[in-house]
């Protein structure tokens, strides 16, 4: 029942704030629920409040990791002040769509700007765009954090929240001001498999050849499949275990990854975000062991970022790659954090496909990429 679905736990969420006035509402929801009637269930009990959020395949919370559900945050501060925006038409203009939505929510402030949180579709456009977008109206150094919306499938369509509107094709975003304490970690674990290979044709979030050779070939070589057969099978799904990498500036063992979506017919790959011509790139694989370890890297970095200041909550956003990977250890990544953060530190999130973070936030300050396969951390003190 997606109504009472979404009235049940916005209740829940009400009465845990001892029935204040809420100051946003943040919510997630799979895809199994009718998405109109869950928002109408919310809305029965927090009728005036900002909304945002997105679909996902599964939510984050101080109770742990729960799939096929939903989510309801709420917020109530006198210390911060929220504001939100929407880009539409991911598929024409990601960076266009980006810039709208951050400066729709940078005009509504006046405060001092310090976190901006945003949600986009994840199976349009270019997501290093929409975050390029984001960071002409914010700066390239604003803390930004978030993911692209998603589900149990790559090809079906994810639904992103504002207020009452549901919409596609679209990234929203919220501003968080005010008189407040960050600190941001973010990590990955995923590690190449494989020699190294040269994209030598690529535009935008396009490789049409790896190795002087059709792009879908690394895949067929790999996996010993025909493109035929891999398209068959949704390469977005094997790519959500076998992402391609690529090394970062400097740095040995930290990679960015993108995640294929579809195989055009002449055998080009599609990614969730871009990559250049002439980088080195492999293909790269989970390990359990190493994204748990990736989960408390990212903890205490934020930890770390925060000055010793008392948290009084926490954003978290994880791969749906780590879920698929962890299965019934998804639990363990969450428990690790709060290991690190503290028990009782409310915790809102969820799975997301790409996330947008700082990475390695101890030597860029706030400097945000694109990433798949990664979780990020943003710690909030008054």
């Amino acid at each position: 029942d997606s109504f009472a679905s979404g009235k049940e736990a916005a209740l829940s969420a009400y009465y845990q704030i001892e029935k204040k006035d809420p100051s946003i509402v943040i919510t997630f929801i799979s895809t199994i629920f009718n998405q109109e009637a869950v928002i109408k269930g919310i809305r029965s009990i927090i009728r005036d409040a900002p909304l945002i959020g997105c679909s996902s395949i599964g939510s984050i919370s101080t109770y742990g990791s729960h799939r096929d559900s939903v989510a309801v945050f709420i917020i109530s501060s006198d210390s911060i002040e929220f504001s939100y925006g929407i880009g539409r038409e991911i598929n024409k203009s990601s960076r266009l769509a980006g810039h709208k939505a951050s400066k729709q929510a940078s005009d509504s402030t006046h405060s001092p700007k310090q976190l901006y949180m945003m949600f986009s579709d994840s199976l349009s456009g270019n997501s290093a765009d929409i975050l390029r977008g984001c960071q002409e109206v914010l700066g390239t150094s604003f803390p930004i954090i978030g993911g692209g919306a998603c589900n149990k499938s790559c090809i079906e369509k994810t639904y992103q929240y504002i207020n009452g509107e549901i919409h596609t094709n679209s990234v929203v975003g919220i501003l968080l001001s005010g008189d407040i304490k960050l600190g941001m970690g973010q990590s990955s674990g995923w590690q190449p498999i494989g020699k190294p290979h040269k994209v030598t044709k690529a535009k935008s979030n396009t490789i049409k050849e790896i190795d002087k050779k059709i792009a879908v070939e690394i895949y067929e070589d790999y996996f010993e499949k025909s493109s035929e057969k891999l398209r068959n099978e949704d390469i977005c799904k094997l790519g959500l275990y076998y992402p391609i990498g690529m090394r970062w500036i400097n740095k040995d063992k930290e990679y960015l990854t993108r995640i294929p979506l579809t195989i055009e017919e002449n055998g080009s790959l599609i990614l969730n975000g871009d990559i250049q011509e002439d980088e080195y790139i492999s293909l790269m694989i989970g390990d359990k062991d190493l994204v748990l370890e990736s989960a408390k890297k990212a903890a205490l970095m934020a930890i770390s970022n925060s000055k010793n200041a008392k948290i009084e909550f926490a954003i978290m956003f994880s791969g749906i790659s780590r879920l698929l990977l962890l299965r019934k250890d998804a639990y363990k990544e969450i428990d690790t954090v709060k290991k690190i953060i503290g028990k009782n530190i409310p915790i809102l999130g969820c799975y997301t496909l790409g996330e947008y973070a700082p990475f390695n936030a101890e030597e860029f300050k706030g400097q945000c990429h694109f990433n798949n396969q990664s979780i990020s951390i943003a710690l909030f003190s008054e």
